[in-house]
């Protein structure tokens, strides 16, 4: 038997198992030494990830700007009405199914868990002064920042330009092999440039890597705070007994496929999403609730730019960078397998729909769910103690503590642990379907090497639970996104390229159709009298 074939890889390239075998064999090396020695990885990738902040905050930021500018452009200009897959594709999924597929995917379990940490670590270490927005409560304040990373313009700036692009040039104007490289096709060619695209391919899936395994880390953080402190168990042993669990429910869905395993894992996530949700508010502090959900919306709404920019140039530290140049590398690591996987469960529609199941509908999900989950926190009663808490356990110790506090926070625990789980398993899903087809160079991947990404991308989150430092994992997304960012205007040129070339040719198309419609050749001039 070909000994490639345990791995999936019989039918690929020499190039194509390179790319696997490189990136599995750095994947599992880290694991291994996060294992072995946690404090010294924990050590090296907190440098790491502070050298990228002071050097290149600012990409970050002005990087986001840009791709904002490009979004906006395409899905608001006559491009818009492009169809995914070209004028005669028709929708695979249902809009329920379709919606519920791009909301799981791309917003996992940091709403409950960044929507706990942020807005209580900046309420416990406020930006410096003078403040970005005097006269501001500082619970405000930090909604306001909550809203502007995970809503708008987050949103925005990181998974449309991928989604745009897997759209337009892999499905409408069509490309022989489903890899980010190919969407340089447009630009350059690939036999002149055959090494730079394999660089590519291996920086996008080592920043995949780096995004996923950010978001199992923290879920598997905060699995073990909340099985420990909510519920007395020992925690360490029950979080790898639940990912040994989840490890089995995914293998299920990888044989299932696309259609029945990720479309009903993303259904019964958004499920217990809105139950949980709806539950925390009728139990929380309701009133205060929606006070400083309106009152940090208009903090947000009214000092949009300025947040979304602010940069503390003249004080010491990176304390902005620190949190609005984590999130935009991290959008970068995640947007690059959520955008292509959007743009796959995507085919049939337009490009403006797209954006608006990607971007408006979201957008008022997760501010009525960051309202709720951060009034809840910052609520008088939940506040002192969480932040006695983060600040002698982290964001886990947090939310486990929060939680405790809350009538009825037996129930709310399971719930949380219910919901983090299940986007863990449909962003697992997603994230192996990506980073198998990016190395197969296949839409349809088979289920051997999908299986392989998420054992691998399984052990390197499970290792995240012997670091000794919930901070460290943001260095993950951070560290690894930051040499794929180098392509990202390229790409975004090439999607501009191809829908200039598809609609202009769709136009030249549709006036050749009416003139032979049209066309009257007028009286014969044979012989008939």
């Amino acid at each position: 038997m070909n000994p490639w074939y345990l791995f999936g890889l019989e039918d690929a390239r020499r190039g194509e198992r390179g790319l696997f075998a490189v990136t599995a064999a750095s994947l599992a090396a880290l694991a291994v030494v996060g294992l072995r020695n946690p404090r010294g990885l924990n050590e090296t990738m907190n440098a790491a990830f502070e050298w990228v902040l002071t050097y290149f905050g600012w990409w970050f930021m002005l990087l986001g700007v840009v791709l904002l500018v490009f979004s906006a452009f395409v899905v608001f200009s006559r491009y818009g009405q492009i169809r995914i897959g070209g004028r005669d594709a028709e929708p695979e999924f249902g809009l329920l199914s379709w919606l519920a597929m791009v909301f799981t995917v791309g917003y996992s379990g940091s709403i409950i868990i960044w929507g706990v940490g942020e807005p209580i670590s900046i309420v416990a270490n406020p930006p410096p002064d003078p403040s970005p927005v005097a006269g501001a409560p500082i619970e405000s304040l930090a909604l306001a920042f909550m809203y502007v990373h995970e809503v708008f313009p987050g949103l925005a700036m990181w998974y449309p330009p991928f989604a745009l692009a897997f759209g337009l040039i892999l499905y409408t104007r069509g490309v022989e092999e489903y890899k980010f490289s190919a969407m340089l096709g447009v630009v350059l060619d690939e036999d002149s440039h055959r090494t730079l695209y394999w660089i590519v391919d291996l920086a996008a899936l080592i920043a995949i890597v780096g995004g996923v395994a950010a978001a199992i880390g923290f879920s598997a953080q905060v699995f073990s705070a909340l099985l420990g402190s909510v519920f007395g168990l020992p925690a360490t042993a029950v979080t790898y007994a639940l990912f040994a669990l989840l490890g089995l429910v995914f293998l299920a869905d990888v044989w299932l496929g696309l259609h029945k395993g990720i479309q009903n894992a993303a259904r019964t996530t958004v499920v217990l999403m809105l139950v949980s949700f709806a539950f925390l508010f009728v139990v929380g502090p309701t009133l205060f609730t929606v006070d400083l959900g309106l009152d940090a919306a208009g903090v947000w709404l009214d000092n949009l730019f300025r947040l979304s920019l602010y940069t503390a140039p003249t004080a010491d530290g990176n304390w902005a960078h620190g949190w609005t140049s984590f999130w935009w590398a991290w959008w970068a690591a995640w947007g690059l397998f959520v955008g292509s996987f959007v743009a796959r469960v995507s085919k049939g529609r337009t490009i403006r729909e797209t954006f608006v199941s990607l971007v408006f509908i979201p957008a008022g999900l997760l501010w009525v769910q960051h309202s709720i989950i951060g009034g809840w926190v910052l609520a008088p009663g939940y506040v002192e103690p969480a932040t006695e808490a983060l600040n002698s356990g982290g964001i886990p110790a947090a939310i486990a503590t929060a939680v405790t506090i809350t009538p009825y926070g037996s129930v709310l625990g399971v719930l949380f642990i219910l919901v983090i789980a299940g986007y863990v398993l449909t962003s697992l899903d997603s994230a192996v379907y990506i980073l198998s087809s990016i190395t197969l160079g296949d839409e349809n991947p088979n289920a051997r090497n999908r299986a392989w990404w998420g054992v691998l991308l399984s052990l390197l989150g499970v290792m995240t639970l012997e670091l000794p430092v919930f901070d460290a994992m943001q260095a993950f997304p951070t560290v690894l996104a930051l040499p794929f960012t180098l392509f990202l205007l390229a790409i975004a040129y090439a999607s501009y390229v191809a829908a200039r070339e598809y609609y202009h040719g769709e136009l030249d198309r549709e006036r050749g159709e009416a003139f032979i419609t049209n066309y009257d050749p007028g009286p014969s001039d044979g012989d008939d009298d």
